[in-house]
């Protein structure tokens, strides 16, 4: 895989230097390069790899399942602007974003909001009165 490539030629490289910094010969440089490699591959896919998967397995939340939910403003969103919502997602967790809203008003701290849609970067908030 381009994981355990990318590994082997770290640790081949390093192995190298740190071995012809120690003005080692060209062949002690180049077995303990070797031996490096093949240690970082052993290591971080046997042992590392498969737990760094499980916890990307892990991940069921996305920043689309936050549509829906209700939120509270934490730093004022100005009518052309942004500001800042908190709320408690699907799993329990407080969470913190960016948020714009389009209606002409300002919404300011403590104004309880609807997540009405979300996109790549803001949250996109109406006041609960406007979202009934």
């Amino acid at each position: 895989s381009l994981t355990t490539l990318a590994t082997a030629l770290f640790g081949f490289g390093a192995g190298g230097v740190a071995a012809t910094l120690a003005d080692a010969p060209t062949l002690v440089a180049v077995i303990a390069a070797l031996a490096l490699a093949a240690v970082l591959v052993v290591v971080t896919r046997g042992l590392l790899l498969p737990y760094l998967l499980k916890q990307q397995d892990n991940s069921h939340i996305g920043r689309a399942s936050y549509h829906g939910l209700l939120g509270t403003v934490t730093l004022t969103i100005a009518a052309e602007g942004w500001g800042e919502v908190s709320f408690v997602d699907a799993e329990g967790n407080r969470v913190q974003a960016k948020a714009v809203s389009a209606q002409p008003m300002v919404l300011t701290t403590g104004t309880t909001v609807y997540i009405a849609d979300v996109d790549d970067q803001y949250l996109h908030v109406v006041t609960v009165d406007d979202a009934i």
